[in-house]
């Protein structure tokens, strides 16, 4: 292969990926690792979208998107906090000494998990949310177990792709869960279709299921349904939830409000 072939390819290559290594561009086309760095500085030189980096090269663009998912991410954390904050006080209250819990990795239970972090509780707690375990962790009494699989970076979520057994080698007493959003004839469904079908085979799981939801999740479907209202034995909301909307929605399954 000609260099110039080679770097118009390494070029496409750092388009469609965002980032490419030296190590690893050397092994692909054979060639020793100074003559990818010196492909990729004149590569650089050539276009001004594209930076080198220490170990390789980058897509400017596509570092500036990932960057924007983080900061969505955080908005969605801090959507509705203080009624999270709410709903998470009421929850723990929930929580007896020695249960074992399953918490998703929704920014809800998240704040369930910042008063579990300060309590002295003594439980066990599974998770799929990196940050949820993080905060987790600074608690002495519990024993935090993560379920392993693969993170995205626009995400707080690992998604179980392994179908890792971990779960079922626990009796888990109670599972607190939110959702994008419910509603009375599709019950609670999210977007990623990753979260639903972990979220099916939670609920069929554990002993008692119960939906952490703001006030701004009643009446609003997502693309798929987990579960439906009969499914699920409790939901918290918090105090500002519409009062026509609460006596709807208690008619299929109990709520109580923080």
């Amino acid at each position: 292969m000609f260099a110039e072939e080679r770097k118009e390819l390494i070029r496409k290559k750092i388009y469609s990926e965002g980032t490419v290594y030296v190590k690893e561009l050397a092994k692909e086309f054979k060639v020793s690792s100074p003559t990818i760095r010196s492909d990729l500085d004149k590569i650089v030189e050539t276009y001004k979208d594209l930076e080198r980096t220490h170990g390789g090269a980058i897509y400017k663009k596509k570092k500036k998107e990932t960057k924007e998912k983080f900061i969505v991410y955080n908005e969605r954390a801090t959507l509705n906090k203080n009624l999270k904050k709410e709903i998470a006080y009421k929850a723990i209250s929930l929580i007896g000494e020695k249960d074992t819990l399953l918490l998703d990795s929704s920014s809800t239970t998240f704040e369930l998990a910042t008063f579990l972090a300060n309590s002295a509780l003594k439980n066990t707690v599974l998770t799929n949310g990196l940050t949820t375990a993080m905060v987790l962790k600074q608690n002495p009494n519990l024993t935090v177990i993560v379920i392993r699989g693969i993170v995205k970076a626009d995400s707080n979520t690992i998604h179980d792709e392994f179908q890792d057994p971990i779960l079922d080698q626990f009796n888990i007493d109670k599972y607190f869960f939110s959702a994008s959003g419910l509603s009375m004839e599709s019950g609670f469904s999210e977007f990623n279709i990753q979260e639903v079908k972990s979220k099916k085979e939670n609920i069929q799981r554990v002993k008692t299921k119960i939906a952490l939801m703001d006030n701004s999740k009643f009446d609003k479907d997502s693309s798929s349904t987990f579960c439906s209202l009969e499914d699920v034995d409790l939901i918290i909301s918090d105090s500002s939830l519409n009062k026509e909307v609460l006596e709807r929605y208690r008619i299929k399954v109990p709520i109580v409000i923080s």
